[in-house]
């Protein structure tokens, strides 16, 4: 049996591990309400996670790409970046399907698995920096524009375009 059947034999006990893996990584009493309950209006982060955690892992049972991850674990990663994790933090739950796989998996599969699980964390830091760079340059926006409406209102400047504001990247 290859990796990929294992992976798909052992699927949902992977999914439920991970998913509590990840919901581990926040602070005691909001892991236990994330944990709770999938449904998308009582627990929309818990559902998010849940989700997401099982399209990624459905995703490295077939062929994916780093771009295909990336967009699979875009929501979580997006959820992440603006909460108070560092980029280590954030994508630490990757790194749990490592000792998950080492409990499942036979051991000729581990080092195979273990390239998958590096491939994955990859994404995940591609992804949590692209989502941080928006934040940033939202941020940046909205403080240009704050600035231009003060001077604005004392004279000082004329309006202001979108284009202006957004156009220019060099803070």
């Amino acid at each position: 049996m290859d990796l990929k059947q294992s992976l798909d034999r052992n699927r949902e006990s992977f999914i439920k591990k991970w998913f509590q893996a990840t919901i581990d990584t926040y602070p005691p009493q909001t892991a236990k309400i994330l944990g709770k309950d999938s449904n998308r209006f009582d627990n929309p982060i818990g559902a998010i996670t849940h989700e997401t955690v099982t399209a990624v892992f459905d995703l490295i049972i077939n062929d994916f790409t780093s771009e295909s991850l990336e967009k699979k674990l875009d929501p979580v990663i997006r959820i992440r970046a603006v909460q108070a994790f560092s980029a280590s933090d954030a994508v630490s739950f990757v790194f749990a399907l490592k000792d998950i796989g080492d409990a499942l998996l036979d051991a000729g599969m581990i080092r195979e698995f273990d390239r998958l699980v590096d491939q994955i964390a990859l994404a995940s830091f591609n992804r949590f920096m692209k989502c941080r760079e928006e934040i940033f340059l939202l941020k940046a926006t909205e403080s240009k524009r704050r600035i231009h409406r003060a001077f604005e209102r004392a004279g000082l400047v004329a309006e202001l375009t979108e284009e202006d504001l957004l156009g220019s990247k060099n803070l």
